[in-house]
């Protein structure tokens, strides 16, 4: 392959992208809400108002009976000594909750990228130049893929770099604990994210070279969220925990399916195939 075509496949897709409002904005405005606004709201009023009333007491045995059972040893005798019952559920939501954030926000945002792929150079009648340009296929499929990732991942640090500085600014002097600096972050961040990103990206550009419009490809990527939003269910009921083991093993499957799915790619995907389904 040509890394220099594939450089620029990247670079222009990264600039279409960031041209147009309507995909770029719901990109930054999304992990905004989600990974900093809400942790941060949460943070301060549970802090300072939340829980801290009659029906506390009524609420105190079955969390305390939750947290006997909580899978997590440190964070278990975390939430076992903190004083009171809105310290708990502020230190848990920060600790667990907030870990499905991420991962819908960074899935959301790599599939808004990688729709734009072939269905929108479609949507602006540039398909037929690239198609017709002397590159393979397989450049311009991991050109499509690079260029969806660096914005997606980018997001996805500033928001976590973000949400660690506001966050710890209002909880830590009432934890004594600098949060999210852990193995089960770091490796959420660093390895499960990204694996995940690239992963929602490649199956979104299949998809996007095959339907005729964005939003078609859209509709398929919506379909990403389904598992995070089981996972956000789990965590609050306490089904499971994402361990740093689990995490690692979730990253490992997705880097095998990643390394098969773009092998898939210049065998399923022919010129002369993506020309039909898209120009006709």
């Amino acid at each position: 392959m040509n890394k220099q075509i594939i450089k620029a496949i990247a670079l222009k897709d990264i600039k279409t992208t960031f041209s147009s409002k309507k995909i770029w904005i719901p990109m930054i405005v999304l992990p905004a809400i989600l990974c900093v606004a809400l942790p941060a709201l949460f943070s301060y009023f549970g802090l300072h108002s939340g829980f801290n009333s009659e029906n506390a007491n009524d609420l105190e045995k079955p969390i305390n009976e939750f947290i006997k059972s909580f899978p997590n040893n440190h964070i278990r005798n975390t939430l076992t000594a903190l004083p009171t019952l809105a310290y708990k559920s502020v230190y848990f939501f920060l600790n667990s909750m907030t870990i499905p954030f991420f991962l819908m926000a960074a899935i959301i945002n790599s599939m808004v990228t990688a729709s734009n792929s072939f269905a929108g150079e479609k949507e602006r009648n540039t398909l037929e130049t690239l198609l017709f340009a002397p590159i393979s296929i397989k450049e311009l499929f991991v050109g499509k893929v690079v260029a969806a990732f660096i914005p997606s991942l980018l997001i996805s640090y500033a928001a976590f770099l973000l949400n660690a500085i506001i966050v710890n600014a209002i909880t830590y002097p009432y934890f004594k604990e600098v949060l999210f600096l852990n193995s089960t972050w770091l490796l959420l961040m660093l390895w499960v994210i990204p694996a995940l990103v690239i992963f929602n990206i490649i199956l979104n550009v299949l998809v996007s070279a095959r339907v005729k419009s964005f939003q078609e490809a859209q509709q398929f990527g919506g379909m990403m969220v389904l598992p995070v939003v089981g996972l956000v269910i789990s965590q609050a009921s306490g089904l499971f925990f994402l361990s740093p083991f689990l995490l690692f093993l979730i990253g490992a499957g997705l880097l095998i399916a990643n390394v098969f799915l773009l092998k898939l790619i210049t065998k399923f995907n022919k010129r002369n195939v993506l020309f039909e389904n898209q120009i006709h």
